[in-house]
Parts: C-alpha cells; structure tokens; sequence
C-alpha cells in the first residue's frame, strides 16, 4: 500500500516538472534570450493583482 502511494506521488511531482519545464520553453520560445525580464515583469503583474 505504501508503495503505492510512493508511486502516485513520484508521478505527480514528474508531471508537475514536466509542466513547469514545458512552459519555460514556450515563454523561451515566445520571449527569446528575454525570459529574465519577462518572469520580473509577470511578477510585478501578480503583485499589483493581488
């Protein structure tokens, strides 16, 4: 039963890294060499949004 559990949960955090990783490639493929100041400028936005 716990290895399971262990199972799912290494699936999900695969899943997980393989979303973040998809999306910093299209923000690479839609900014460029500007990725830096894109996140600095997505994260002013949060801010001032929330």
């Amino acid at each position: 039963m716990k290895k399971k559990i262990l199972k799912y949960i290494l699936v999900g955090i695969l899943l997980f890294g393989t979303a973040i990783a998809i999306e910093f490639c299209c923000i690479y493929a839609a900014q460029g060499n500007n990725i830096w100041n894109y996140l600095k400028d997505f994260w002013e936005w949060y801010k001032t949004f929330y």
